[in-house]
């Protein structure tokens, strides 16, 4: 059964998501601020398939639980917020959350959204039988283990960058369009915002530096080539 951990301080969404959740059949762990998700998350964090993180909360916000939570784990994020604006999502993607939904939300919509994360991971287990190991240059991507590294050293990335690297080695030289990331990566046919992959592929050619050229093929989408180094 999937396990879920809900870190949000309305009791009505906490009830209206129990509900929702375990009619679909999801677990749900339940923490109100960010101490409790810590602490439940230090108990138990591989035991969680994903994280819904709202940004309101009580001493802490929601981004820094982000960024605390991402420094020790890959386990995907979903933010839930009353703010809409763009620079409030764009912050917390470049933090490292999977996906953001503004408040009011439908608890359909955010089944939905779960759903298509877990899928996509689900794909990719199956890919990881067929290849376990994926190299590019000094780029080697374990496809079990949701691990890169560069040169024998580890970097730290989100599931979601490292099945973004992954897809555009799978395709190496040849341009994959926006479109299809975020259909077969991120889960969906339409997109949560206009920079939702750019803001994606920021953070990746951050990480990984010279290893590797990723281009921008101007309003169509990527191509990773090898580095000119």
């Amino acid at each position: 059964m999937t396990h879920i951990l809900l870190v949000e301080d309305d009791p009505g969404i906490v009830n209206s998501l129990s509900l929702y959740l375990t009619k679909s059949s999801i677990k749900m762990s339940t923490a109100h601020d960010w101490e409790g998700a810590i602490e439940l998350f230090k108990k138990s964090g591989e035991s969680f398939d994903l994280i819904i993180l709202d940004l309101n909360l009580p001493k802490k916000d929601g981004f820094s639980v982000c960024k605390e939570l991402r420094e020790t784990s890959i386990v995907p994020i979903i933010i839930l917020s009353a703010r809409d604006g763009e620079d409030d999502k764009v912050r917390a993607l470049e933090l490292g959350a999977d996906d953001y939904i503004s408040k009011p939300f439908s608890p359909r919509e955010l089944v939905a959204r779960i759903g298509a994360i877990l899928k996509r991971l689900g794909k990719q287990s199956n890919q990881e039988k067929k290849e376990l190991v994926l190299s590019f240059e000094t780029i080697t991507l374990d496809m079990g283990e949701y691990l890169l590294k560069i040169s024998d050293n580890i970097i730290k990335v989100t599931k979601t960058e490292f099945l973004i690297l992954a897809y555009l080695i799978e395709h190496q030289d040849h341009i994959v369009e926006r479109e299809t990331l975020m259909k077969e990566i991120i889960g969906y046919d339409h997109y949560l915002y206009d920079r939702t992959i750019d803001t994606h592929m920021k953070n990746l050619r951050k990480k990984i530096g010279d290893a590797a050229n990723i281009e921008t093929i101007r309003w169509i989408g990527y191509r990773i080539v090898k580095s000119s180094l």
